[in-house]
């Protein structure tokens, strides 16, 4: 720790400390983090996480993934911290709080423990060892190998009768020679209608998975669940959830922020299209409970149907409301994030689609048993919750996956124009070489200066065997619509001072289920020196380079806004609608002000920013002018 540096305290009786405990309390400093997925890669982050807290306090913490399953145990740790500090914990053991962290941390890097927690589903077995192994590190001939074994060990019995009967058919045309002219034809027309069974068969076992290998339940989910409930100190039944954390006990010291700690992880609504941040906001969905319970531990099923409100009666199913927006359980937010595609269950949810006419409402109201006429008429005239909720007519299913197909690395989240204070993040990258060619220095790198982490990543296509070579060119495509939006943003100035980079090796994390004991506490260590690399930020550098790019930006967005009353750019044929936020007395024809006071206000803002940015082109200050690259820009974009 820094000397002279103050123990903080938490409101409320204080309960006994460990030695360890002490020190995490005695941070000073308030930080976010933001973690990148990476499925086994993970590993990493415990052990930063645990170097961090010894100087600084989480206030949100956010990631995808396997980054998603970081963050949520470093809130339930930090949540569990504050709770037993205040006397609150339920468990005031070492497993609750930053010490409980460490021992995940410690289980983590034991040999096989990851394996053991995905357990593939009946019939998938060979289809996923064959996966495993094929996304490993294993000698190409082993790879091929198994992929072969697994086709044969999927259909053995389709291969055996096409085999079988073509071998027949050679016999019964010219015997003996017959049998062997039809050998070699025969074994590979017996394997490929091995393989067109076995594909058919494991696609059908994924599909009654819930499009996946492993459920994750009885292993993955079960283990995450207890871990969480553990760490935060949760008491009874009731899972942990993102209220739990926004009412955790503060620090006396502590920012006067609406939530003491903030969780946020993303999701991708395969249905939709579209990534989404978890917990949702303003929005509802439905589970199924006898799906749900596929996915989740029994006493976090029978929370959400008792605490989700009243269910709904669609045909012969019964659908429960997801308990919405803060008091969704981080176990289940968590889950949905993870789904690696294919190899663990999607998530299904339900929505409305298709709703009853307002006929047939009525006349399904009516048609209900009521206590009297004055109950029917009162419900078909409020359009209240209970007539909204019972007038859908057929619900559709929205499958949620992996958050990190759409956003691999939400290093936006947390973002805020002039920080309060700064929000790491942790970057999980393989062998790169940047646009100089220089190699980045050594396995955890944090930019020491302005100049640095700005260079593009480059992989090398063209320089292998073909297949080798369109294999690479295919999945660079498939990386390039995945992570550009983050790629672009983690170069950016304001952005890329606050991202430490972890170089992995080919053997360390990824797809390396089952990974020797060395390679994991090699994968923890550079995990330590990652936290320990933001010992050396600078936050007064990075606030005034924040503020450079607001400048800069701002000036260049509000001087787009003056040049539209240039009457030069004007066109005469639009001038009702240029007119319209220009008067508080105009009649716009659509999501109207509400009163007069913010029409008043609406229209006073447009003339500020045109006289500002009129004002600044007539002085010519350019803001601009030495601000860093690449520029920002401002842009109105929807929030997911």
């Amino acid at each position: 720790m820094h000397p002279g540096m103050v123990t903080g305290c938490i409101a409320g009786p204080q309960g006994p400390r460990s030695p360890h405990r002490e020190a995490w309390s005695m941070a000073m400093k308030y930080c976010d983090l933001v973690m990148k997925g990476g499925i086994t890669s993970g590993i990493v982050y415990p052990n930063a996480v645990l170097a961090l807290a010894r100087e600084f306090r989480f206030k949100s913490v956010g990631g995808t993934s396997a980054g998603a399953i970081a963050a949520a145990v470093t809130a339930a740790a930090a949540c569990g911290d504050r709770r037993r500090a205040a006397g609150a914990a339920a468990h005031d053991s070492a497993g609750a709080g930053f010490d409980g962290l460490a021992q995940v941390a410690s289980q983590l890097t034991t040999q096989g423990f990851i394996h053991r927690l995905f357990q593939p589903a009946w019939g998938a077995r060979n289809a996923y060892r064959a996966l495993v192994c094929a996304a490993g590190t294993a000698p190409r001939w082993k790879k091929v190998a198994a992929i072969v074994g697994a086709i044969l060990a999927t259909a053995p019995l389709e291969f055996a009768l096409v085999f079988g009967l073509l071998l027949a058919l050679g016999y019964s045309l010219a015997g003996g020679g017959g049998v062997l002219a039809m050998g070699a034809p025969s074994l590979f027309c017996a394997y490929a209608a091995a393989a067109i069974s076995a594909v058919l068969r494991v696609a059908r076992v994924v599909r009654g998975n819930l499009f996946g290998l492993c459920n994750g339940k009885d292993a993955l989910t079960a283990w995450l669940h207890e871990t969480l409930q553990h760490l935060s100190g949760q008491s009874g039944q009731a899972p942990l959830t993102f209220e739990d954390l926004r009412s955790a006990p503060r620090f006396d010291d502590e920012p006067a922020t609406p939530d003491a700690i903030v969780l946020r992880m993303i999701t991708t609504s395969i249905s939709h299209r579209e990534p989404r941040t978890l917990p949702f906001r303003d929005v509802k969905f439905w589970f199924l409970r006898e799906e749900f319970d596929r996915l989740f531990p029994k006493s976090v099923v029978d929370w959400m149907v008792a605490n989700g409100g009243a269910p709904e009666h669609v045909g012969d199913k019964v659908y429960h409301p997801l308990p919405g927006d803060d008091r969704l359980p981080v176990i289940v937010a968590t889950r949905m994030s993870l789904s690696f595609p294919l190899l663990v269950s999607a998530v299904p949810l339900h929505e409305p689609a298709r709703r009853a006419s307002p006929e047939q409402d009525v006349e399904r109201v009516l048609a209900e048993p009521a206590k009297s006429q004055v109950d029917s008429a009162d419900q078909l005239a409020t359009g209240g919750a209970e007539r909204t909720a019972s007038n859908i007519a057929a619900m559709r299913p929205v499958w949620f996956s992996d958050g990190g197909i759409g956003s691999n690395f939400p290093i936006h989240l947390f973002d805020a124009a002039l920080p309060l204070w700064p929000t790491f993040a942790i970057d999980l990258v393989y062998k790169a070489v940047d646009d100089t060619g220089v190699e980045r220095d050594g396995a955890v790198f944090l930019p020491e200066r302005n100049a640095q982490g700005w260079q593009r990543t480059y992989q090398a296509i063209g320089d292998r065997n073909a297949p080798a070579d369109v294999a690479g060119f295919v999945f660079g495509i498939v990386a390039t619509m995945q992570n550009w939006r983050d790629l672009l943003l983690a170069r950016a100035p304001g952005q890329r001072d606050r991202i430490v980079h972890v170089a992995l090796e080919g053997d360390e994390g990824g797809m390396n289920l089952d990974m020797p004991q060395a390679v994991l506490e090699r994968i923890a260590a550079k995990g330590t020196q990652a936290g320990e690399r933001f010992n050396t930020f600078s936050f007064e550098n990075h606030y005034w380079i924040r503020w450079r790019n607001l400048a800069s930006g701002l000036q260049r967005y509000t001087q787009q806004v003056a040049r539209t009353h240039d009457g030069r750019l004007r066109v005469p044929d639009y001038a009702a609608a240029y007119a319209l936020p220009e008067s508080a007395d105009a009649q716009p024809p659509s999501y109207a002000l509400r009163d007069e006071f913010q029409r008043i206000e609406s229209a006073r803002l447009l003339w500020q920013l045109v006289h500002q940015g009129e004002a600044w082109a007539d002085m010519q200050t350019d803001l601009t002018q030495g601000a860093p690259r690449p520029l920002p820009q401002l842009a109105i974009t929807p929030i997911y």
